[in-house]
């Protein structure tokens, strides 16, 4: 079928198949541009072993994360109550909410009455740490290690202790990862799909290959002042309402939905002689000068200003996290766009253009996937940045603590007003360093690689 093409289609045919990276072929020890060369094997296995405690820690906060009620429940793993075996902890663990729901049961007045741990040892068997995240148990606060629960008697023991509400430090350890592999998923998502898309943007088009007919150009800058009035002023009085966290998502919707809208017109207008015209816009200066603004703006203040003009939905967790990944693309552009400006000049990219494919297929199909490495490294990197920062968010009473949501930060803003209580402090800190040396240490293994 290639042979049938013209005489410089057929060229850039045989240069597009042959150097395209997604085409397999056998490295060449004679040819310097071979591109699926690989580094020697001593040094990729002293990479992997160099990475191997990293991988371990990742490894050990995703566990804890995903089993965080089968490690800290007040509930036990197996109890037998009536002659009837139950198993709480796996149920709340595997279910929707909260399990509780033991209605018409032999453990309905335990459930209701919460006398789980007065159950007997040999009727039960608890998880490792038996107490629920961010469950306060009253009595004498800022208890020490290994001290034994004043509540359900020396049975139970404060493995790391209490703060200052008499919550379990152990537990909120636990409860503490599990929000750590939200803040790295939630925050980075966001900032990979902004950084990622623009990223391609300003790599690909560059300064002088984005050309947009001028009624649709138009059109989408002035959607963009109407879709923000719309989405965000226009509806103040329900992002400030109780269910305001949900409101600020349907916001975010609905001035994506007027852009749409805005965009579908201006196609529409630009049929007409006049607005068909097309105009060169520059994407690599705007995007790069919109992310040196981004970078150089403290996210710290500036989640910190949103959350004093909305002082409810700031003591949201979700919308912390959203703000943070809304203020991490620049970094995820910047790795992005570095890629592109190297493959784009590659001899497979200009014999895909010879060939007619358009932009976005040569983008999605050819152009991101060799970027895929920079999005890894970007998204390792980004992690870790998102962490500290949610660290620093909750130290300064930002993001909502509830029965269900213990952070680490949470546990160092609880250690501001007792000093000496070590036991607050070493932990998350600890687990803060921990996750954090991890997630660079793969970013920067990557990038050597």
């Amino acid at each position: 079928m290639c042979w049938a093409l013209p005489e410089t289609k057929r060229h850039c045919a045989i240069r597009y198949w042959s150097h395209s990276p997604l085409r397999y072929r056998p490295n060449d020890p004679n040819d310097k541009n071979d591109l699926n060369d690989e580094c020697p094997n001593d040094e990729m296995s002293k990479m992997t072993t160099m990475t191997k405690p990293a991988l371990f820690t990742l490894g050990l906060l995703l566990f804890v994360a995903v089993a965080r009620d089968l490690i800290a429940n007040d509930r036990p793993l197996w109890c037998r109550v009536g002659g009837e075996w139950f198993f709480p902890a796996v149920r709340s663990a595997v279910t929707w909410g909260d399990g509780r729901n033991y209605t018409g049961t032999a453990l309905e007045t335990t459930e209701n009455q919460r006398l789980w741990h007065q159950l007997p040892a040999a009727d039960a068997v608890f998880p490792l740490v038996p107490f629920a995240p961010g469950q306060g148990l009253g009595g004498t606060r800022t208890l020490p290690p290994g001290s034994p629960s004043q509540q359900f008697g020396s049975r139970f023991v404060h493995r790391l202790g209490t703060d200052d509400h008499g919550r379990d430090v152990a537990a909120s350890m636990v409860s503490g990862a599990r929000l750590a592999v939200l803040t790295g998923a939630i925050a980075m998502g966001v900032a990979m799909s902004i950084g990622v898309l623009l990223g391609l943007l300003a790599g690909y088009f560059g300064d002088d290959r984005l050309r947009v007919r001028r009624g649709r150009l138009w059109l989408t800058l002035l959607s963009l002042p109407v879709a923000w009035f719309c989405a965000f002023p226009a509806r103040a009085a329900a992002l400030h309402s109780p269910t305001g966290e949900h409101e600020v998502l349907k916001s975010g919707a609905f001035f994506l939905f007027i852009l749409l809208i805005f965009n579908l017109l201006g196609g529409l207008l630009s049929r007409l002689p006049f607005f068909s015209r097309k105009i060169n816009v520059p994407a690599d200066m705007l995007i790069m000068r919109m992310s040196e603004v981004f970078s150089a703006t403290p996210k710290l203040l500036v989640i910190v200003a949103v959350g004093a003009l909305m002082a409810r939905e700031s003591q949201s967790t979700l919308l912390m996290l959203g703000l943070i990944g809304a203020m991490s693309w620049p970094s995820v552009a910047r790795f992005v766009r570095a890629e592109l400006l190297k493959v784009r000049e590659m001899e497979f990219m200009t014999a895909a253009r010879g060939l007619g494919l358009s932009d976005l297929r040569i983008m999605l199909h050819h152009a991101l996937p060799n970027a895929l490495r920079a999005v890894l490294i970007a998204f390792a990197l980004g992690v870790a940045g998102a962490i500290l920062l949610e660290a620093s968010l909750s130290l300064l009473g930002y993001g909502k603590s509830t029965a269900r949501e213990v952070s680490w930060g949470m546990l160092l803003q609880s250690a501001n007003g007792n000093r000496s209580c070590w036991w607050l402090v070493l932990p998350p800190s600890l687990a803060i360093c921990a996750v954090v040396l991890a997630l660079n240490n793969i970013g920067n293994r990557r990038e050597e690689v």
